[in-house]
């Protein structure tokens, strides 16, 4: 590890959220100006017609397209869009927030109201006859994030005006979903807030991110094929300013501008953005100056070679600004580009917050041994795993004072957690599963200490194994310590470590169904005990258990169970 270890500890806490604040909503009034006019789910001709308006009617504007040729409406709770040419505008229509669902953030790229997050809430929806989608926006034009089975349950965060749409929390992905198809449980929804909270970032998958990589790197070779133009070019003014005669052949090469796909724009838009206006506005300086040269050699030149001061000073300055925007887009592209790491055998690519690093990957069945100390306080590793595979994850701390934080998620999107367990203080054994593989591919497993205000300095030696134990009534072999030199071994057969509740017996003991269950989804105490051990501490608080003693050891003490 190098200095991954912070992100991966900010990882693990998934960072702070900025507090929910209503959308601003300018004193807008659209009324529309003939009659049978299309309102649309999108700003452009063709898309899905949501509703039909008449002369005279009014809405209140929410939004304008960027190319200021659609208004967004409030149309019975619900976004609609209408072209300009067919409504008449009241107020200010320049401070409409500019929005388009395809490709600018509900809530525009400063403060957007989907992505990532590890906010919950005491009020949860319930989906009781049908899974549904999750979309980045209250609207059915923005895009799919994921999709929720039936009887899931996730806290409810913000909500529309209309309360058409809700914003929840599903598994760490923040986004929206339609009222209509959910049981709300918990609380009134008047105490969300409107229009949500704020997401700590927009959810971007492993090919965006390789496509931000690939275009931060193309933008630095762009600049480099177009170094030798604007260095011919001034040359070429350098000696008219000199009084000499220059020469009109062999112009040199007019460097274009770059175009950078919206999806990707918006996953990044703080950094691409400034990027692409800076890039663009460079080369235009040097085709300036191309341009200048290339006109002037167009007129009969006198026999001394003269051409007008001012031409001379336009093209200088030209040149004069694109060197130093060159310069200076160098230096901010070489500062966001990773360094070029080798990944050898046995090593994966982490990528989290546009910072890089080598991690080793590691097997299932595996024993593996490491070390965590005050200069070192987490660490990663991949592991490739199989839809359908059922995991289990144990750590055991054979020397020193760890407490344990262990989570597991998909490595193309890490702040999405699919299981997350915590050491319990007097215990060395740590084990979080049975955790269900969403989908083949890898994993990220990360190991951290959860002491945030530690008085003594960490120092500690620990062992870790992940195992399949899908389709096994009791699950395979476990960690252990070897009597004779003490040191961590696989046992054949799962033996208890002193002071520690096993997570099965050779009898059969009942497992967590699912790390994500809350108590309402599981049937009985003995599985809201499997679940409390393996790590999901919901069900031992006030959000999971909120008639129950909180952290009390006694999961799911409110009914339906009422477990003692």
């Amino acid at each position: 590890m190098r200095k991954t270890a912070l992100w991966l500890i900010i990882l693990l806490v998934s960072l702070t959220t900025v507090a929910a604040q209503p959308l601003p909503r300018p004193d807008i009034t659209v009324l529309v100006n003939r009659d049978g006019v299309n309102i649309r789910v999108l700003p452009a001709i063709g898309a899905e017609v949501i509703g039909f308006a008449q002369a005279g009617n009014t809405f209140p504007g929410t939004g304008r397209s960027p190319d200021n040729e659609w208004v967004r409406i409030d149309f019975n709770g619900q976004e609609g869009w209408i072209g300009i040419p067919v409504v008449n505008l009241f107020g200010d229509a320049a401070a409409l927030p500019v929005a388009d669902p395809r490709s600018i953030p509900y809530g525009g790229f400063e403060s957007p109201r989907s992505g990532t997050t590890d906010v919950t809430s005491p009020i949860t929806a319930r989906l009781p006859t049908s899974g549904i989608r999750l979309r980045a926006g209250p609207s059915t034009a923005y895009p799919v994030l994921a999709n929720i089975p039936r009887y899931a349950v996730m806290p409810l965060l913000g909500r529309t005006t209309s309360n058409g749409w809700f914003q929840v929390n599903y598994n760490g992905t923040l986004g929206w979903i339609a009222n209509r198809f959910i049981e709300i449980q918990g609380g009134t929804i008047l105490d969300l807030p409107i229009d949500g909270i704020v997401a700590y970032a927009p959810p971007a998958s492993g090919e965006t991110q390789d496509n931000y990589i690939g275009t931060l790197r193309l933008m630095l070779e762009r600049i480099e094929l177009a170094q030798p133009s604007l260095d011919s070019i001034r040359g070429t003014w350098t000696t008219v300013a000199l009084g000499q005669r220059a020469a009109c052949q062999n112009f040199p090469a007019r460097p274009s501008d770059i175009n950078i796909a919206n999806p990707l724009l918006a996953a990044f838009y703080p950094i691409l953005d400034p990027l692409q206006r800076d890039f663009n506005t460079a080369m235009a300086n040097v085709r300036l100056a191309v341009d200048l040269w290339i006109e002037a050699c167009g007129f009969p030149q006198p026999p001394s070679g003269v051409v007008g001061q001012a031409t001379v000073q336009g093209a200088l300055n030209a040149i004069q600004t694109a060197d130093f925007q060159f310069a200076d887009l160098r230096r901010r592209l070489l500062e966001l580009l990773p360094p070029l790491l080798e990944v050898g055998e046995g090593e994966c690519l982490f990528t989290f917050q546009n910072q890089f690093d080598v991690l080793k990957v590691i097997g299932q069945a595996q024993l593996v041994t490491d070390t965590l100390n005050a200069r070192k306080t987490a660490t990663g590793y991949c592991v490739d795993a199989t839809a359908g595979q059922s995991l289990r994850i144990e750590l055991l701390v054979y020397r020193g004072n760890l407490d344990p934080l262990v989570s597991i998620s998909p490595l193309d999107n890490p702040t999405n957690f699919i299981g997350v367990g915590r050491g319990i203080a007097g215990q060395s054994l740590l084990t979080l599963g049975p955790i269900l593989i969403p989908a083949t591919g890898r994993y990220l497993i990360v190991v951290s200490d959860s002491v945030t205000d530690r008085t003594d300095l960490l120092d500690a030696d620990y062992a870790l194994l992940v195992t399949d134990i899908a389709g096994l009534s009791v699950p395979g072999p476990g960690l252990g310590l070897d009597p004779t030199t003490g040191l961590p071994i696989i046992n054949p057969v799962p033996t208890p470590v002193p002071g520690l509740f096993p997570t099965a017996t050779p009898s059969g003991s009942v497992a967590c169904p699912s790390l994500t269950f809350n108590c309402q989804q599981l049937f009985t105490c003995q599985e809201a005990r499997a679940c409390l051990q393996a790590g999901n501490f919901s069900l031992d608080n006030t959000s999971g258990d909120p008639n129950g003693t909180p952290n009390n050891g006694i999961p799911c003490e409110s009914p339906p169970l009422s477990c003692q």
